[in-house]
This record gives C-alpha cells, structure tokens and sequence, in this order.
C-alpha cells in the first residue's frame, strides 16, 4: 500500500508539493485541518507508516530502508514535476532526512527540508530503538493519552516506529543539493535545542535555526506546521534564525 496521503489538489497549478512525517507513533490524517491554511498553490501530502489510523491491519516496516526506499520512490515524480519541501518532526525528521539523501542519490533532490524537535543523528547511537524501556515510551505520549485506556494501544506503532532506528548508521556526507532548517520548541521538555545543534553539520545549505513556543505535541498543529513551512514554501522569505 502506498506510504503517502494527498490532503490537496495535485493539479498542475500547484506550485509545491509539502510532504509531512509524523513522530514517532501517529498518523498523518490530522493534516486535513491544516491543508486550507497553507498558501494557494500547495499540494500537501503527509507519510503514513503502516499500524495506524486506515493502515492499522497493515504489517509493520521491518527496518528504515524499507521505510526510505517506499517513501522516495513514491516521491520521485512529485520532485520532478514541482520542488518538494519536507518537513519532519521528531523521528518523522530522520526518516525525512534519510528520504531526502536517498531523493539526491537518484538525481531528484528536494528544495528543502525542515526538520523540527528532532534531536540531530549522532543521539541515535546511544537510544536503546529496538526495546525501549515502558516508561520511557509511555513519556512520550501525549499527556491526555498516558493515563487512559487508549495507552496501551498507542504504545504498538510507538514502539514499531522507534525500532526501525535499530543499528542507525549515522551519514559521513552532508545534503549538498538540499537545504536545511531546524526548529525547535521553548517549551519542548522532550528534545531540546541543544541536542538539535548538530543538524548544521548535515547539510552543505544549512539554513539557521528557529525557535517557536511550542511544546513537543504541538508541532503537528496546523497553526505550527503552517509557521514552519512559510519560508520553505515561498523560497523567497529569508530563514528567521533564532539562538536558542
């Protein structure tokens, strides 16, 4: 089944294809609400792992090559046609960077990619992906699902997501055809800016950082993502770069 969901028109006015990737655990079907935010001219998809939302019967990805290698495929012809602007957040970042390598190696780069309260790949030698510890993961759920019913079931595609960063090999080449920009929460307790620093090393065109108010569960909210693309989208607007 294919990983990408359409939230707009690919009609040929479309002047930019924006492709979302969720953190780790959650669907991208809440993009519905923020498709009529974003300019005129946008066509908005998001990345839909399998084990949620209309792909929960759908057998989890065995590792992120699989992820990367159906993602870029799909992607390839939107590149073509239109530039293509990724924006990530938290794990959904390194499956977007890696997508956006893979998208350079075949000669169809992305114009950009923002990648958002994503600790930056050198983090991922040290995280223990492929069994974390229950408490670990359930603190990353989102506050008004910890306590309920619904966390035993929201911990299944969290805990599949996490294992695909098994044996992560961190790049030794930086995006050289694709730009890049950070963003990070003031209020995010779960990834900071500091552990977001390195990001400037994985892209030739490193565009600054950004920091917005905003805790880790919010960055999937349409007023954010709208923010957060409003530069790459244009590709006029310079990049708000804000010390942390």
């Amino acid at each position: 089944m294919t990983y990408l969901r359409s939230f707009t028109e690919a009609d040929e006015s479309a002047t930019a294809a924006v492709v979302v990737f969720p953190q780790a655990g959650a669907g991208c079907l809440r993009l519905r609400a923020t498709a009529a935010a974003l300019p005129p001219g946008t066509h908005l998809l998001g990345v839909q792992l399998p084990g949620r939302e209309d792909r929960l019967e759908d057998t989890a990805a065995d590792s992120l090559a699989e992820v990367v290698d159906h993602v870029s495929g799909e992607l390839r012809e939107p590149a073509r046609r239109r530039p293509l602007v990724l924006l990530g957040v938290s794990l959904g970042a390194l499956i977007a960077y890696e997508v956006a390598r893979q998208l350079e190696s075949t000669g169809t780069a992305a114009h950009s990619l923002v990648v958002a309260a994503a600790r930056s790949p050198e983090h991922w030698r040290t995280f223990p992906s492929a069994d974390p510890p229950q408490a670990e993961l359930t603190a990353l759920l989102h506050p008004s699902v910890r306590e309920t019913q619904l966390a035993r079931y929201a911990l299944l595609p969290l805990r599949a997501d996490l294992r695909l960063m098994t044996g992560y090999r961190i790049p030794s080449a930086p995006l050289t055809s694709t730009s890049l920009r950070s963003v990070s929460g003031r209020r995010d307790s779960v990834v900071t800016a500091e552990q977001m620093a390195r990001w400037r090393e994985r892209a030739t065109h490193y565009r600054g950082h950004q920091v917005i108010d905003a805790d880790h569960h919010e960055f999937m909210d349409p007023g954010t993502v709208v923010d957060m693309l409003s530069d790459a989208v244009s590709g006029t607007a310079p990049s708000r770069a804000v010390c942390g």
